[in-house]
């Protein structure tokens, strides 16, 4: 029961830390959006990929899809901490929109190369990676100035 719980308060302060730095990250490259970013759009981006995911993980058991949400929440958090250094250092001064979209997509690729990592060690399929950051390159494609 207590694990369960702590599972539950993991997910929200991992889905809170996630949009809060993404919605601050956004400011940064906000020239190259179509949309006013905040806090509450990428609070339903995170919410919308457990919801996009759902069709690909449905059959597995409870426990099972738990575990692999946990573990792709934990990868986004890892991903909002790794944009941390480029937050601060744009706080200091003012770094080129192609440098924090580059870092960005670094960060991004990383993300996909644990993820994968991770989906095979639980012994999932493959094709999950692929939906993970396929999710967010849909949202991209509405939200970037083209």
């Amino acid at each position: 029961m207590k694990i369960v719980l702590l599972k539950k308060a993991s997910f929200v302060f991992c889905i809170a830390i996630t949009a809060f730095t993404l919605s601050k990250y956004a400011v940064l490259i906000q020239p190259l959006l179509s949309i006013e970013y905040n806090w509450t759009f990428e609070l339903l981006m995170v919410i919308g990929m457990l919801i996009f995911q759902y069709p690909f993980i449905y059959k597995m058991k409870w426990n099972i899809k738990i575990d692999y949400y946990f573990n792709m929440l934990l990868i986004s958090l890892l991903g909002s901490i790794l944009l941390w250094p480029l937050l601060f250092a744009n706080h200091f001064t003012n770094i080129k929109d192609m440098v924090n979209v580059g870092y960005f997509f670094i960060v991004v690729a990383t993300m996909f190369f644990i993820h994968k990592k991770m989906v095979t060690k639980m012994q999932l399929p493959l094709y999950i990676s692929y939906t993970y950051i396929l999710y967010r390159f849909i949202i991209l494609l509405f939200i970037i100035k083209l």
